[in-house]
Order: structure tokens, then sequence, then C-alpha cells
């Protein structure tokens, strides 16, 4: 198989995309990751729909909820379902990091808001920026527009791991069902004195 243009490297493509459109747009971003899913006596039982309903009432409930999404940008969703933790999501979510800094402390309070409120007290949650001290490539957390080291590993290291093969979704019908979602990308509006990226954009596979 060609692998450009498996769904796994097409996501790819796209999401690298994405998260570059929202670096034209913001001289600097603050990255989450959290995965998002439901205690294991819950988990078990629960199937693909229960996670996408929680998914989008937790979209849904964002413009309501300023003090912890009034200055998110853009977020990627990666769906799985396996076994051992039920559905669960594989969340980044991308601030404007010259309004919000606190990243460890805002994911945990987004991490709590999923579990207490929106799974109503069946969800759990566990913070990557909590530990980004760890990684000795680390791509999450506030990242400048200029630090190309940084965005390369958002891009090819935080990234691919999201996205890997090895995590799809059981149960997905192809055409019918995605098991990675993302926002809508802003219109591009470079800033004065900010480098532009000049390569050239490509159709949107739909991911």
């Amino acid at each position: 198989m060609n692998k450009s243009i498996t769904p796994q490297n097409s996501n790819l493509k796209s999401v690298t995309r994405y998260l570059d459109q929202l670096h034209e747009n913001y001289s600097k971003l603050l990255i989450l990751r959290i995965d998002l899913g439901y205690a294991k006596e819950h988990g078990r039982s629960l199937e693909l729909p229960a996670i996408k309903r929680d998914a989008k009432h937790f979209l849904d409930n964002r413009r309501a909820n300023h003090s912890l999404f009034g200055h998110q940008v853009g977020y990627i969703f990666k769906f799985e379902n396996t076994a051992e933790k039920g559905p669960h999501i594989h969340a980044l979510l991308a601030y404007d990091g010259q309004k919000v800094t606190k990243d460890a402390y805002l994911s945990d309070r987004i991490g709590k808001y999923w579990s207490e409120t929106i799974t109503g007290g069946k969800g759990v949650y566990h913070s990557c920026n909590r530990q980004k001290i760890r990684y000795e490539q680390c791509g999450i957390g506030m990242i400048d527009h200029s630090d190309s080291d940084k965005r390369k590993n958002l891009t090819e290291k935080v990234i691919p791991y999201l996205l890997k093969s090895e995590q799809s979704i059981q149960g997905i019908k192809v055409g019918k069902e995605r098991s990675v979602t993302k926002g809508i990308a802003p219109p591009r509006t470079p800033k004065v004195g900010r480098p532009r990226n000049n390569t050239p954009r490509l159709a949107s596979p739909g991911a």
C-alpha cells in the first residue's frame, strides 16, 4: 500500500497543516495533552456512542464556560476503544499563549471538568502536561512561533504518537465514523514581524 494515502498519514498531514495554521495566527500557543476516559467500572460497559456524546457535550459547552475555554483556539481529538479502558480520547487543546500560561494547572481544571461535570462523576483523566519535564523532546506546554525545535517535537513526536495506527478505534465504519476530529483552521492573518509559513496548502482529507 502506498503510505501516502493511508488514513494515518492522511490524518497526520491534515493535523500538521492545522497546527501550522494556528501558529501563523498566534505568536505563542499553549499546548495541552490530556487523556479523557471513564473509570474502569464504567468504561467497560460503555461503547463508542457514549464518548462521542460526551465529547460533543464537552465541545458544545465551551462557549458558556469562558474561564476554561475563553482563550482556546484549537483542538484535536483521537477516539479509541479498547477492552481494558473502554472508550477514551487522546485530546490536544491549543490556547492563545499570550492570554494563558499555566498549562499544568489548566489541564487539571479541564480534566476535572470532564470527570466531574461532563461525565457526572464517571470520568477519569490524565494530564501529560503535569509530566512534561520527563520528556527529552518536549512538544507540549508553551510554544513560541519562532521555536522551531519545539514545533518540530510537536509535529514529529507528539502528533504521530497521538495518531499511531496501533491505537485505531474498534468498531469504526469507514465513511461513517472518524477516529480523529479537529477544530476549524482560522483564516490566515500573519502579523507584522512574524515570519510567514510559505508551505503550499493541500486539500484537507476531512479528518
